[in-house]
């Protein structure tokens, strides 16, 4: 696969609750989110399975799923079979090469009966005689809203909280993502910076919010209470950020200017297989952070099959990234995950990019790298002229 160009920016007409977070680390991945073209790098599985869940849980509050009791699961595991199907389809090429159906992706199982579990305790208290409320912008304010688009007075602030209970004054956010044990009790930083967000959109729309809530993937409740003026500076802030990055924009910086390369901003990122900033600044020291990511030189390719599967070990020179040492053997990697889209391997003289890999330390006077399958991609960095670069 050939490293793909970011693409043009254009001025952003608002700024969501997760463009704003991504704002705060890199106006590049903000950029990114903002303007689309996710799909031409493939995305974290577990992204998916997190949409997935959320649609289930969206389902339960506006009273869709047809529950008989709060043990009958199968509505939500119908709903997130479906939900998850329908991201499936729209996956990049890879994602579907590796998991050829959709219950390979990982962790699918866990995910769908985590969600049932938590979408049947919800659904089984809902009762909608006229069915799930609905706001429309002549109607006033109902006290229950799910997954409903809310936006400020003038239009700069958007965003779908996954719940908003008028009646408790509570906006509801669920996490299905693994976060760590000592965590799992508090509200995150970003996720107090998300809910005060939500809670200035609710108000906003005559919903008055005073407190926020994080459900974990396991049920965990986590409240943080919301003043109406920590509501307001939130939302001033993320209007700053949205100005920051239309000025940008406006000036002609490029993506690769708008980034903010450190070992923190890039962990977990997208779009390190594009991001020329990155692989400018990135050093060993960033690898405990944000994961094993190499650029180097081809000097030699072995191909062989094995168990019925043509595998592929590069031979590098290393020129940049978060691998220390100068020869590193990438190995044992799916050939058809290379010659996706461009139909030939790696050769000699090739500069590649190895993203999210493993290092599994000296093999021969080399740092041996081999693959994640739910992380890794490989990408050929094509020569100045060639594909836009």
């Amino acid at each position: 696969m050939l490293v793909p160009e970011p693409g043009a920016l254009t001025p952003l007409e608002h700024i969501t609750p997760s463009i704003y977070e991504a704002s705060i680390h890199c106006t590049a991945k903000a950029a990114w989110y903002a303007l689309g073209g996710r799909s031409v790098l493939p995305e974290n599985p577990a992204a998916m399975l997190g949409s997935a869940f959320h649609s289930v849980m969206a389902a339960a509050h506006r009273g869709e799923l047809m529950v008989a009791n709060e043990a009958d699961r199968n509505p939500a595991r119908r709903h997130f079979d479906e939900s998850a199907r329908a991201l499936y389809l729209q996956a990049h090429p890879l994602i579907k090469l590796k998991f050829p159906t959709l219950e390979r992706l990982p962790y699918y199982n866990v995910q769908r009966e985590r969600a049932a579990l938590l979408a049947a305790r919800i659904a089984s208290s809902r009762s909608w005689s006229a069915g799930p409320p609905v706001m429309t912008s002549n109607a006033a304010p109902r006290p229950l809203q799910t997954e409903f688009r809310l936006s400020s007075t003038d239009g700069l602030i958007v965003g779908r909280a996954d719940h908003v209970d008028g009646e408790s004054q509570t906006v509801v956010d669920y996490k299905s993502g693994y976060i760590g044990e000592a965590d799992t009790d508090a509200v995150s930083d970003s996720e107090a910076r998300q809910l005060r967000l939500y809670a200035y959109l609710a108000a906003e729309n005559g919903v008055n919010v005073s407190k926020g809530a994080i459900v974990r993937r396991d049920g965990q409740r986590c409240e943080l209470a919301i003043s109406r003026a920590d509501a307001e500076i939130e939302a001033n802030s993320a209007r700053r950020r949205l100005h920051e990055i239309n000025a940008a924009i406006r000036e002609g910086v490029r993506f690769d200017g708008l980034a903010s390369p450190s070992s923190q901003s890039c962990r977990g990122c997208p779009c390190i297989a594009l991001c020329d900033s990155f692989w400018a600044e990135a050093n060993p020291v960033w690898q405990s952070d944000c994961g094993s990511h190499v650029e180097g030189c081809v000097s030699g390719a072995q191909t062989r099959q094995i168990l019925g599967v043509s595998l592929t070990t590069l031979a590098l020179g290393v020129q940049r990234g978060t691998v220390s040492g100068e020869r590193l053997s990438a190995e044992q990697i799916p050939s058809d995950w290379m010659t996706l889209g461009s139909g030939s391997l790696p050769q000699a003289g090739d500069v590649i990019r190895v993203v999210y890999g493993r290092v599994f330390g000296a093999g021969e006077g080399a740092v041996v790298i081999r693959i994640d399958k739910t992380l890794t991609s490989v990408w050929r960095v094509p020569p100045e002229g060639e594909g836009g670069r």
